[in-house]
């Protein structure tokens, strides 16, 4: 499994398929390089026979660290109308889904070993 960043979503891939998580995300690079952040912003779903006005938005940042994981740094839901903004402690799917780290060897955790990039 896999997560794919698009300008048009945020997918789960999987072996012979994708799903979105996330539909038309925008991106805002906070923090360049190795070591990134980037805020994520997204509009939540639109669900039949709810409300006419899209009111809220989620945000996440995502960072990169020194060992090479990518993790969520916060997942926040907020209001529009109001600005409220609603932190989930525990058991967030959105932060399980998007911790990520890279499989097998990688120079992100393994570093190069003595190998040459060109």
């Amino acid at each position: 499994m896999g997560v794919r960043f698009e300008a048009d979503a945020i997918e789960v891939v999987y072996e012979r398929q994708s799903e979105t998580l996330f539909a038309n995300p925008r991106y805002e690079l906070e923090r360049g390089g190795d070591n990134f952040r980037i805020r994520i912003i997204y509009d939540l779903p639109r669900v039949t026979g709810g409300a006419r006005s899209i009111g809220a938005h989620g945000v996440i940042v995502l960072t990169r660290g020194s060992d090479g994981r990518i993790q969520p740094e916060m997942h926040n839901l907020v209001d529009g109308r109001t600005g409220a903004t609603r932190t989930r402690i525990v058991d967030d799917p959105a932060v399980t889904a998007l911790s990520l780290q890279p499989c097998g060897d990688h120079p992100w955790r393994e570093g190069l070993r003595g190998r040459l990039s060109t």
